[in-house]
């Protein structure tokens, strides 16, 4: 028989063993009844923002509840630029001294990348359009955004359908809607210089061409 120090006496090691599973037991439970008070089901929803007005098809959300605190730059960068490229570095030819390589996917796995990609794009091109992110009052930038959609809405078609030239087509019309943009916004009204994007990788001329 094994003893340990319970309140200053002397206890036998069965009886502390139940003491200490009691005790784990009752922190567990009180675990579960905090998790339970937390979740969602419990609590009352938000109210909208004060002085928001509701727009049909938004169910309970409103303009206001938008988060829009992420920089262009960023958006650019990390979510519209990082899609895009998701789909074109996954399309196109090389070519050198030992001949013609696809770069299309060559695995199931491979293809739904590029199909998630071409998705996010799509969608992501809306938030071109929240509340502040618009560079003027023209359509131009709706133009833009809607044209960028269409053409990795395309992408996504033609990818899963395994189509490579249209889904190489499909991602020389996502750059020109970026390339368009760009022109526009960040070079300055047209007619003006090129605009500053990095290259289309793996623009090489289909081998049929």
């Amino acid at each position: 028989m094994r003893l340990w120090i319970r309140n200053g006496e002397y206890a036998n090691g069965e009886d502390t063993q139940k003491g200490e599973t009691m005790t784990r037991s009752a922190i567990v439970l009180a675990l579960a009844l905090a998790v339970a008070a937390c979740s969602p089901d419990s609590e009352e929803p938000s109210s909208a923002p004060s002085g928001a007005a509701p727009v049909e098809g938004m169910g309970g959300a409103t303009i206001a509840d938008f988060k829009t605190d992420t920089n262009m730059q960023d958006l650019m960068a990390h979510v519209i630029d990082y899609s895009a490229f998701g789909v074109w570095n996954a399309q196109g030819w090389i070519i050198d001294k030992d001949g013609i390589h696809e770069l299309f996917p060559t695995t199931e796995a491979g293809w739904a990348a590029t199909e998630s990609a071409a998705f996010t794009l799509a969608e992501a091109s809306n938030t071109l359009l929240l509340p502040g992110r618009p560079r003027d009052e023209t359509r131009y930038w709706v133009d833009y955004a809607n044209q960028l959609y269409t053409a990795a809405k395309k992408a996504q078609a033609t990818a899963l359908a395994r189509d490579k030239q249209a889904f190489f087509d499909a991602g020389g019309e996502m750059y020109e809607a970026c390339l368009a943009c760009h022109n526009r916004y960040i070079s300055g009204d047209t007619p003006a210089p090129r605009a500053k994007l990095p290259e289309l990788p793996n623009r090489i001329p289909p081998p049929n061409q």
